[in-house]
């Protein structure tokens, strides 16, 4: 088995989730969705199909809340690749684990946002190398 880099070990989620949000991009007019809000399955990176014109909405109208990411077009303007997906989904799996609660259906907003800070993003990203390195070991060097 050839090893892959880090960056190509991806969930299928993620793949998912990368693959559903470009190709809203690239199918819709962007003056259409520059401020639609999708919710995006932390289960398997799937969605229900549907655009909404705010977080609120995307909040109400899902079965359980906190089953889903969400996120509006305006941040992803460009695309998600599946590596920044894997860290997105990851980064809101972590945060609902650790008792955030951002979506809320009663708020005006829909709800806060968290933000991925630099540090944080750093540390997502050393932890899919470090998670990457340990499948992948890398050969010993022999010494004379």
């Amino acid at each position: 088995m050839v090893a892959k880099s880090p960056r190509e070990m991806v969930s299928d989620a993620a793949r998912r989730c990368a693959d559903i949000i470009n190709q809203e991009i690239s199918l819709r007019n962007w003056d259409d969705i520059k401020n639609m809000w999708i919710a995006i399955r932390l289960s398997d990176g799937g969605y229900d199909g549907t655009l909404y014109e705010s977080k609120r909405d995307a909040v109400r109208h899902q079965e359980d809340e906190f089953l889903c990411a969400y996120i509006c077009f305006r941040n992803i303007a460009a695309g998600i690749t599946p590596f920044e997906a894997e860290k997105f989904l990851d980064f809101n799996r972590r945060a609902y684990r650790a008792g955030f609660r951002l979506p809320d259906p009663d708020h005006k907003t829909g709800g806060p946002d968290l933000f991925l800070s630099t540090d944080d993003h750093d540390r997502l990203r050393n932890l899919h190398v470090r998670n990457f390195l340990h499948r992948y070991p890398l050969p010993k060097l022999r010494s004379n």
